[in-house]
């Protein structure tokens, strides 16, 4: 009797051959992935990584370049903010920033100053002739419809332009500079305190 059976020229038994490859060792002799899959992560870490740096790079000097920028800003701002030459027996003194009106009263205070009082059609042309629009220091905060100086002093002669002050729209109790008004001499304008504009301080000299 044979040791296995014959069918269609195979044998199947004891001695079946397989076609399955054997190693002597394993771990050695396995085939190995061709490594593509790992080799495109790092490569796309790689890539991230420098990327990384590079925009922390661009980063620092932006920062290096707003630093300079604002230093300049600041000087520039610095050389617009200065005395006017005397007029009458007072110095002038313009900010060209702009915040609202008891920040402006404040502000010349701390320094010295007040801020600017006008007390005759000089001083009001002569304050028009700066072009800018600004604080000046009068209102009615304490009691609507009485004007007074930040001194304390009441107002006596006005420069209001045509149908002002109107309290347009409630609660316009300071009073400002305003050059969109046409008359060459009569500029002022009620406004709101909370507005944000230029203001000058006024230093009577001694």
């Amino acid at each position: 009797m044979s040791e296995g059976i014959e069918f269609e020229g195979n044998v199947i038994g004891t001695n079946t051959k397989t076609d399955f490859p054997t190693y002597a060792n394993e771990d050695d002799d396995k085939p190995k992935p061709d490594g593509v899959i790992g080799h495109q992560y790092f490569t796309e870490k790689d890539k991230l990584q420098t990327s990384y740096n590079n925009l922390t790079e661009e980063r620092d000097q932006l920062q290096i370049k707003y630093k300079t920028l604002t230093e300049e800003r600041d000087q520039l701002q610095s050389e617009k903010d200065s005395f006017l030459p005397v007029f009458g027996n007072s110095n002038y003194y313009v900010f060209m920033e702009q915040n609202n009106w008891e920040y402006a009263k404040q502000y010349c205070l701390n320094r010295g100053a007040q801020l600017v009082i006008i007390n005759n059609q000089e001083e009001q042309k002569f304050l028009i002739s700066l072009n800018i629009r600004t604080w000046i220091g009068l209102s009615d905060i304490e009691t609507e419809g009485t004007w007074r100086w930040v001194d304390g002093t009441p107002l006596t002669t006005a420069y209001w332009g045509e149908k002002e002050p109107n309290n347009a729209g409630g609660g316009k109790d300071c009073a400002e500079i305003y050059h969109c008004i046409t008359d060459p001499v009569n500029k002022w304008n009620d406004n709101s305190c909370t507005s944000q504009l230029n203001w000058i301080c006024e230093q009577t000299i001694d």
